[in-house]
């Protein structure tokens, strides 16, 4: 994921796109900071699922930015939070949504055959991996729980 997001900024640099430029740095700059943290140094190779779980983290800060930009009443701030969020969406794996989500849970619960609410825990880590980083926790959560009660 490293290169791929070094020749997006190059790309977004050369096409003098300042807002995709910044959105790119401040990606790189945590990529780099999270090898740094693992011990890897900032030129470090990231796993592709420690790579995901950055940017997703990013996607996170700026979904929660959105939602108080908006209700403070700052709504041109909330659509450049929202523009920086689509950036980010595009370097991570497609995700399970809606039915396939919900197959994937009802799949996690047979596996584990979980019975109770007490089971969760057991049913999200099958889902965690069967999945991956491709699919949202708490929505596979809601549905969990839902399943179960």
């Amino acid at each position: 994921m490293l290169d791929q997001l070094q020749a997006e900024l190059k790309a977004a640099m050369l096409a003098k796109d300042s807002a995709r430029t910044l959105v790119l740095r401040s990606v790189l700059a945590a990529y780099r900071h999270e090898a740094v943290a693992k011990g890897l140094g900032p030129q470090g190779l990231l796993g592709d699922a420690e790579a995901v779980a950055v940017v997703k983290r990013l996607v996170k800060s700026r979904e929660d930015s959105v939602e108080q930009f908006t209700k403070g009443g700052f709504p041109e701030r909330a659509a450049v939070e929202q523009a920086e969020i689509q950036v980010l969406k595009g370097f991570l794996p497609a995700m399970l949504e809606g039915v396939q989500l919900e197959t994937a849970v009802r799949e996690a619960i047979q596996a584990v055959g979980a019975k109770t609410r007490k089971d969760m825990g057991a049913v999200m880590k099958t889902l965690q991996a069967r999945h991956g980083a491709s699919f949202d926790g708490k929505t596979a959560s809601q549905l969990v729980q839902s399943f179960l009660a």
